[in-house]
C-alpha cells in the first residue's frame, strides 16, 4: 500500500490477519492435555496509522470471490472483473 507503481486490488477485503503470533505453552493439565496461548505479537499499520487487523485491506475494486453461483457455474467474477481493467487500461 502506497508504494509505486500502484497496485489494483480486486475482490474482497483481505483476511485480516497480519500480526506475528507469540506462542507459550502453559504445561499439562491433570488429564495430560497439552495448553497454550496465542497471542498477536504486533501492529502493522499503513502511513496513516490505521491498521488492517480484523477488517482486511479493503480492495480498490470490489468483486465477488468464490460463491456458490460462480462455482457452480465454472465462473471466477473476480477474475473476469481483473480481464476487462486489463483490457480498457
Amino acid at each position: 500500500m502506497g508504494r509505486a507503481p500502484r497496485v489494483t486490488r480486486i475482490g474482497e477485503n483481505t483476511q485480516g490477519v497480519f500480526s506475528d503470533v507469540l506462542f507459550r505453552p502453559l504445561g499439562n493439565d491433570p488429564e495430560g492435555k497439552d495448553w497454550a496461548v496465542f497471542l498477536p505479537n504486533e501492529k502493522y499499520l499503513d502511513a496513516r496509522g490505521r491498521t488492517f487487523d480484523g477488517p482486511g485491506i479493503p480492495p480498490r475494486l470490489r468483486a465477488p470471490v468464490f460463491t456458490e453461483e460462480d462455482l457452480a457455474h465454472g465462473r471466477d467474477s473476480a477474475l473476469t472483473l481483473a480481464r476487462q481493467v486489463l483490457t480498457t487500461s
